[in-house]
């Protein structure tokens, strides 16, 4: 057996609009404070093995410690797992757990912990969205106290990447086996850095610091305070005001006046994530393929990056960000194109055109967004009707079928696997309700190669395919920007949008 880091690759291809450093590096860290954090939404649910929101993961990070983690770079770095091999054929891993982690309620995250955390996501009873990252894992064993096999059925590339996410958070066994799965999200014991206090829904998620954490010295906070601040200018006029110390997103428009701010650092890196809509290919108004061609070529995406966001954000036409090694920076993106929109109405039968009902959260960018999109759909006839829907009650109506399109996030990740096969495999999520054997092939095949380079075409093959079925109208990129006030030290801005507090302090 040989040792194995796995890396995965980052290219920045966003300009750096803007770092900041105004903070001495002689400053030493200092003990004690309450992080107060701006989010654009509520989390919907705080389960790590069941949520699949991105506003829930960001404040997880902090409560759950995961056995890997990734750096800057996005490189699979250790976590709860000190060490590990894995042999050539990619079908066995061996971890080395670190020793003395606790969870927050003292007991041992040790070799059966991890089992039992692997047999909770694969539990078919369970339903967790984790166990699509998992489907390769044969068996998983405690070889002893510290020391976990995990045998495959076949290589999967994505595996250590997806333990540096939800799928690595490891929940207390003990707390499972005294409030139940249903009960879980009440108490959330896991190991990181900080204990979860309480929830208040619409109003605030509170946590403090774990003294037991295992990384000896941290966390420096004393609390982080997590508030949902879906308008993105209250976000913003929050943290001008010193009411908040850091946002995790901004609207683009908004960028250039932060920078200018001098109490203000403005950071901005090539991000992972995507945004459109999400389109329900099972729904009257839009289950016929033709239609949604037709709405995609619709769209100028390219007008709706420079009107809303300028340099902040880039054109997209699938789940792989230029920041992967998928795509490249000069790909073309499908230009609008009505006349084909035309015949594309034309060939499903409703050449004057349809309506159909898009959700989107009740933010000014995604007004902006929605409004520009029923402008140009409106040309050839099809109707936008916008409803503004609450997150947590769109992901619902998603998980249940009950809508037509959704304008959300897909929450970025340290692989491309993570970017499209949970979301799109007929086998997954697949909230679009698009069933391609062509494509459940091409994502099947990418997560088993451990070459880039086959991967890469792999991967590039399934755009051909989304460009047909169109089970998400991909719309851009964001790049991954984040905005704190200068007080907020050691904060680590990591390309997968997550906010990592274990090493963030405040300064006088």
């Amino acid at each position: 057996m040989r040792s194995r880091r796995l890396k995965a690759t980052i290219r920045s291809v966003f300009a750096v609009l803007a770092l900041l450093l105004v903070a001495s590096p002689a400053l030493a860290q200092a003990y004690g404070g309450t992080l107060r954090v701006g989010l654009a939404d509520d989390p919907p649910e705080l389960d790590p093995h069941r949520t699949a929101a991105n506003a829930s993961r960001t404040i997880l990070h902090n409560i759950f410690a995961t056995l890997f983690e990734v750096d800057e770079n996005l490189q699979v770095v250790p976590g709860v797992v000190s060490d590990w091999t894995v042999t050539d054929d990619g079908l066995e891993y061996v971890f080395e757990l670190h020793p003395g982690v606790l969870f927050h309620d003292g007991t041992p995250l040790d070799a059966d912990a991890v089992v039992f955390n692997f047999e909770r996501m694969l539990d078919p009873g369970f339903g967790s969205p984790r166990k699509a990252e998992l489907e390769f894992v044969d068996e998983v064993e405690a070889v002893d106290e510290l020391t976990v096999r995990v045998s495959m059925s076949q290589p999967f590339a994505a595996f250590l990447p997806a333990l540096a996410s939800w799928t690595g958070m490891m929940v207390s066994p003990t707390a499972i086996a005294e409030v139940g799965n249903d009960g879980f999200e009440e108490v959330l014991i896991g190991a990181g850095p900080f204990r979860f206090v309480e929830r208040i829904r619409d109003d605030r998620v509170v946590i403090e610091r774990f003294d037991d954490y295992f990384k000896e010295g941290l966390p420096y906070l004393d609390q982080v305070i997590y508030r949902p601040f879906v308008d993105g200018d209250s976000r913003v006029l929050n943290l001008e005001s010193g009411s908040l110390h850091i946002v995790n997103t901004i609207p683009g428009r908004n960028v250039q006046a932060l920078q200018q701010h001098d109490e203000i650092t403005v950071s901005i890196i090539g991000g992972l994530g995507y945004r459109g809509i999400y389109i329900n290919g099972e729904s009257a108004d839009l289950g016929d393929p033709l239609r949604r061609q037709a709405l995609s070529a619709c769209i100028d995406r390219q007008v709706i990056v420079d009107t809303i966001f300028g340099d902040a954000a880039v054109p997209g036409f699938g789940p792989y960000s230029p920041a992967t090694f998928v795509v490249d920076e000069d790909d073309p993106v499908p230009p609008r194109d009505v006349e084909r929109a035309r015949e594309l109405l034309a060939q499903a039968g409703v050449p004057d055109g349809f309506s159909f009902t898009l959700y989107i959260v009740p933010s000014e960018e995604e007004i902006r967004v929605a409004s520009m999109i029923n402008a140009m759909c409106a040309e050839v006839g099809i109707q936008v009707d916008i409803q503004q829907i609450e997150f947590g009650t769109g992901l619902a109506r998603m998980g249940d079928g009950n809508y037509t399109a959704f304008s959300v996030e897909l929450s970025p990740r340290n692989d491309p696997d993570l970017s499209a096969y949970p979301w799109f495999h007929s086998t997954s999520t697949n909230w679009g309700r698009v069933y391609n054997d062509d494509l459940d092939d091409l994502l099947t095949r990418a997560r088993a190669s451990v070459d880039q380079a086959e991967r890469r075409e792999l991967y590039r093959a399934t755009n051909e395919i989304f460009a047909q079925e169109v089970p998400y109208l991909f719309l851009y990129h964001m790049a991954e920007i984040k905005a704190f006030r200068n007080e907020v030290q050691g904060f680590r801005h990591i390309p997968d949008s997550m906010m990592r507090f274990e090493d963030v302090w405040l300064a006088d």
